[in-house]
């Protein structure tokens, strides 16, 4: 597989044709914003701002291992533990309510495709109540995103490997 650099553009192009594939509701906003200093900072779409402001704006929690929330201090130890964040691909739901995904530099393509598909469609199942998308073949629960021999599919959960497609065509 050709290895190439992870943009701002590429990942959301893989996020838009991912929401296609799982039925995102149509008042759903994506937004592709990269962490200042990694040479690549997408323009951003009009209306939204610049990406710090979208950055600055964004909500992080984070949590520790028995679920409940760490303390400032734990906080800034666990983000700089975990390194630079380089593109970050929110979906945000009319409610309000939204899902990010954090891909950070030198994640390689068919992990952030697989990790794209399965937090987005998480979020629009549990938004839409629940509709399978994609469907699986056959069967009344949705494929589930996954890298079979190297490539990112959708496949379902109770065959792994066996019925798949690509999630996306160009990569893997």
């Amino acid at each position: 597989m050709n290895r190439r650099q992870m943009t701002g553009e590429l990942v959301r192009t893989w996020a838009e044709s991912i929401l296609q594939q799982v039925a995102a509701p149509p008042d759903a906003t994506l937004t592709v914003t990269a962490r200042p200093g990694t040479g690549d900072i997408s323009p951003p779409e009009p209306g939204t701002g610049s990406p710090e402001s979208a950055l600055e704006s964004s909500l992080e929690q984070i949590w520790n291992e028995e679920g409940g929330a760490l303390r400032p201090n734990d906080a800034d130890d666990v983000t700089a533990a975990a390194g630079p964040t380089d593109i970050v691909a929110t979906l945000t739901f009319a409610d309000g309510s939204a899902v990010s995904v954090e891909l950070a530099a030198g994640t390689r393509e068919t992990d952030a495709v697989v990790l794209l598909a399965d937090r987005f469609q998480d979020a629009v199942l549990e938004e839409t109540g629940g509709t399978p998308r994609p469907p699986c073949p056959g069967h009344g629960h949705p494929a589930v995103a996954a890298e079979v021999a190297g490539v990112p599919r959708w496949t379902c959960p109770h065959g792994m490997g066996r019925t798949t497609r690509r999630i996306l065509p160009d990569v893997g």
